[in-house]
């Protein structure tokens, strides 16, 4: 019985520090914010992440599993085609952002916060960026559009552009120019 209640535990302090840290940032959130109303003692924090380091590598690990489920899937349930689901992942993610407030990319940030700080943080959070790219990748790939790689990697750019000068705007207008370039890339005129 003690064992099932270890692996909640744990989950329990990643979830609240996910929470904290999209909120206010790495640098910023410090483990007494994450943990303050949670009824979980430093103690137990540092029995289960040793560090801070540790506990946002966690972080970022269910951030970068996520991905799939909330972006991916939500296009591929929308539309079959590969094309279609290209343009519905812009309008996913601006959905994600009007409802959240407009909180950009956790990874993104990330690796911008950590950048030649602390390698094993900023790989994660520059992980994310690439398993994005990748997915553009594949479906272009699926969709029989010439050179996919280049064109995975553009989509990619455009893609976290509009996410960024969306969180810093605060209004996700620059997901309308991203969608407009992406239908003249794809050539569907959609």
């Amino acid at each position: 019985m003690a064992d099932a209640a270890v692996p909640n535990k744990k989950q329990e302090i990643i979830a609240k520090a996910y929470e904290a840290f999209y909120a206010g940032g790495f640098h910023a959130t410090g483990v007494d914010a994450v943990m303050a109303d949670s009824g979980i003692s430093k103690r137990t924090l540092y029995k289960y992440f040793p560090s801070k380091e540790d506990l946002i590598e966690a972080v970022l690990d269910r951030y970068g599993e996520g991905v799939e489920a909330c972006l991916f899937e939500p296009a591929k349930a929308r539309n079959p085609d590969p094309r279609a689901q290209i343009q519905a992942l812009f309008d996913i993610k601006r959905e994600m952002m009007e409802a959240s407030g407009f909180q950009g990319c956790l990874a993104m940030r990330a690796a911008q916060e950590f950048a030649g700080r602390c390698g094993p943080i900023e790989a994660r959070g520059q992980q994310a960026g690439r398993y994005i790219e990748q997915r553009f990748t594949q479906l272009c790939a699926e969709a029989g559009l010439p050179d996919p790689e280049a064109l995975g990697r553009e989509l990619n750019n455009i893609f976290q552009g509009a996410v960024l000068v969306a969180q810093v705007r605060r209004n996700t207008e620059a997901f309308d120019a991203a969608r407009a370039t992406v239908a003249a890339r794809l050539g569907d005129g959609t």
